[in-house]
């Protein structure tokens, strides 16, 4: 055994191709300098508990079959911990650190040639039920595969711009990059939270917008200074909620507020501008286009509920159009947004199907589908994030 516990490094620390028959221990030490052990090979244990490093410690191409141990060890930078290369070269081998911290100071160069690599580490903390760290080496992962898909885009010659190969390279490049900034790979929950509370209450100000601002000759239909006063300050709220939780969680925020607003913004707001300019004139102008069922007042699941009632007399029987005179009449389009968007609400509230602008029910659609794919993302991302949720921490 080499015990080098209580040891002080001020400079280069080379150990760097050897093989260590024993244990090999470094807690409680202090190393200012690099620290190398780069095509070396650890049969036993080796352990970094307390231990501080300022510069970077190279594991590249080390071999491991004992359990390497960073408890409580302290980087002083991000990139704290080059594992290029590296090699879990027994069923029993292992790497320990404290929860939700070590993965953040792991990092290597490129993606090729070490996809083995970043599988043994993910499964290596799956098994060890710390998702946070598997999920961290996750995304990271798919950082240094975007980078490579950039790289192959940008060296592609002209006349292959036009081949199926690149044409699909371009999709998954631009898919992968909406999903690292949106959901940062279906690893940050909060994240998506933010997305989530931003979009249901842009859409409801739009729904409510076009229901209730109709027209103001020769008859006004336009709401009460006491609804705009609710909306105005309830969507300020909501809209401020959802930006701090994308600031606080998202790695580059402005860049995905912005990817945020390219879905939100262009076809929503086209959609608007192309009713106003149009005008609206056809028959139940004075009444509101979202039909609420009030046979059911409980919350549920709408998952494979349509936005639009069907087209039977019958069916239409249940729903009465919402009154617009209610002082809390308001609610009932955040009300609709979450239907729309989490199939999930309170209430069974629709499009009419008679007398319906279909730019109005376009939008509503778009929301619609925008909806489904928030959810496929949102139960993604919950399976990953959840360790009893998450399937891959029991199997291999």
């Amino acid at each position: 055994m080499a015990n080098f516990s209580y040891t002080f490094w001020a400079e280069t620390s080379n150990f760097v191709n050897i093989n260590f028959l024993d244990r090999l221990l470094f807690s409680n030490s202090i190393f200012l300098g690099l620290t190398k052990f780069s095509d070396s090979t650890f049969e036993k244990s080796i352990s970094f508990r307390n231990s501080y490093f300022k510069d970077l410690l190279d594991l590249q191409d080390i071999k491991l079959l004992g359990i390497m141990n960073f408890s409580n060890a302290e980087f002083l930078k991000d990139k704290g911990i080059n594992i290029t290369g590296f090699a879990f070269d027994a069923d029993g081998a292992k790497v320990l650190g404290n929860t939700g911290k070590i993965a953040k100071f792991m990092y290597l160069n490129s993606l090729e040639g070490n996809e083995t690599v970043l599988l043994n580490f993910i499964q290596n903390f799956r098994n060890l039920e710390q998702i946070y760290d598997a999920n961290q080496l996750e995304y990271k992962t798919q950082k240094l595969r975007q980078k490579q898909l950039s790289a192959e885009i940008i060296t592609t010659p002209y006349p292959d711009y036009w081949r199926v190969k690149f044409i699909q390279k371009i999709g998954q490049y631009l898919l992968l990059s909406i999903l690292l900034l949106l959901s940062q790979y279906g690893t940050n929950f909060s994240l998506l939270l933010g997305i989530g509370l931003i979009t249901i209450g842009y859409f409801r100000v739009l729904f409510w917008l076009l229901d209730r601002w109709r027209k103001r000759y020769p008859k006004p239909i336009i709401p009460k200074i006491y609804d705009i006063v609710c909306m105005v300050s309830s969507g300020v709220s909501l809209f401020s909620i959802g930006t701090i939780e994308i600031f606080n969680s998202a790695e580059y925020p402005l860049i995905t507020l912005f990817c945020l607003s390219l879905l939100l913004i262009p076809i929503p707001l086209s959609i608007v501008t192309l009713i106003y300019q149009k005008g609206r004139y056809h028959d139940l102008m004075e009444s509101s286009y979202f039909l609420l069922d009030g046979s059911m007042r409980q919350l549920q699941l709408l998952i494979v509920r349509l936005p639009v009632i069907p087209e039977f007399p019958f069916f239409r029987d249940r729903y009465t159009p919402l009154v617009w005179e209610k002082r809390w009449n308001w609610l009932n389009y955040y009300d609709f947004s979450l239907n729309n968007f989490l199939k999930l609400g309170f209430n069974d509230i629709r499009l009419r199907d008679q007398h319906l602008p279909g730019l109005i029910s376009t939008l509503v659609w778009y929301q619609w589908i925008l909806g489904s794919l928030y959810i496929a993302l949102l139960l993604w991302t919950l399976s990953r994030t959840i360790p009893g949720l998450n399937l891959l921490i029991y199997l291999k």
